[in-house]
């Protein structure tokens, strides 16, 4: 009778599955402002991934949908920066950092245009780690802007970058000077550049009228997070996407604002890093304060090209590896704890 009970036991804890483990982050106030923010965009017609990186320790502590891929638009002009930097051991002619500090502040497409190659995506991507970021398959010589990005993988560029002795002087400062305006007269003052405070950004989008599947991107940092925005849509307008972004910027330095203060302890905003976002020992320098702008350059009459989404997946698969390793563990637990309650008893008789 008890052999026949513990092999019912055992099996009750085989059928069961998985039990569902949360996400490190779940359940605090920036993955909170995360969730709502991605809803409402959501109800607006409007995919947005969005993941949070804290700029201390590079752990993130928030995000949704950080692995689907977008096509990139001009956020790719940030590995075009970190290439060129790199390539000169961080110590470009005066000619060549002007270029690349002009083309982020205002998004020159000229200037991409003049200094893109195809080896920009895929050497960025092996030096900072980013799995998910490659070459569009429209990607070539003379066509930039097709590359797949996503959230997560540009949160943690803007990290690891941050680190980057060669790379970082120039292209922070670049991101904390972005104009209002881009040099094709674009309005980018939405997303993490509509933020007051310590901040810098990026913005990426598609040309209007160009397609009927259009992106609107927004990356940079707050005074306490790395932050990446991507939205894409077939059935919002620009106006809408623009608010969406900025709503979502918002919200986490909102989020982050009103966190309590300390050190990291269950349940805050601060969770320990997981293998998904191992953090680099060095803290990222503080952004360079602002400075005047470079008068924009000449626009580029070759827009950058129209886009589609192709999302690929929605969980990362660490979180998912976590969740099985975690639901083996409980299930031998169970398992254990029963065997040694019966067996002990069937050996005495």
């Amino acid at each position: 009778m008890a052999r026949t009970l513990l092999v019912g036991m055992l099996m009750l804890a085989v059928c069961a599955g998985p039990v569902p483990t949360p996400r490190a982050f779940a359940g605090t106030a920036v993955q909170d402002a995360v969730d709502s923010s991605v809803a409402a965009a959501a109800a607006d017609g409007i995919e947005q991934s969005v993941s949070v990186v804290d700029r201390a320790t590079g752990a993130r502590v928030a995000g949704s949908g950080g692995g689907e891929q977008y096509i990139s638009e001009s956020i790719v002009k940030l590995f075009t920066v970190a290439y060129y930097a790199a390539k000169a051991d961080g110590q470009p002619t005066a000619s060549m950092a002007s270029q690349l500090r002009t083309m982020i502040i205002h998004s020159d497409d000229r200037i991409e245009s003049s200094l893109w190659n195809v080896d920009i995506v895929p050497s960025m991507a092996a030096r900072y780690g980013l799995e998910r970021t490659s070459n569009g398959p429209k990607t070539g010589p003379h066509d930039w802007g097709w590359e797949l990005i996503t959230a997560d993988d540009e949160a943690d560029f803007l990290f690891r970058m941050a680190n980057d002795p060669l790379v970082a002087p120039l292209l922070l400062d670049a991101m904390a000077n972005v104009a209002a305006t881009g040099s094709d007269g674009f309005d980018q003052h939405y997303g993490m550049n509509a933020l007051t405070g310590d901040h810098g950004s990026k913005q990426g989008w598609t040309d209007v009228g160009s397609t009927a599947q259009v992106q609107r991107h927004s990356v940079g940092w707050t005074d306490r997070y790395f932050v990446a925005i991507l939205q894409t849509s077939a059935d919002s307008d620009y106006d809408t996407m623009r608010a969406a972004s900025t709503r979502t910027a918002r919200a986490i330095l909102d989020a982050a604002s009103n966190a309590a203060a300390g050190p990291a302890t269950a349940g805050s905003d601060q969770p320990a890093a997981t293998a998904d976002s191992p953090p680099p020992a060095a803290a990222p320098p503080a952004a360079a304060p602002p400075a005047a702008a470079a008068p924009p350059a000449a626009t580029d009459a070759t827009s950058a090209p129209p886009t589609t989404n192709v999302g690929s997946g929605t969980d990362h698969p660490a979180d998912r590896a976590a969740h099985f390793l975690a639901a083996l563990q409980q299930v031998g637990r169970d398992i254990g704890a029963a065997i040694a309650g019966l067996f002990g008893p069937l050996q005495g008789g």
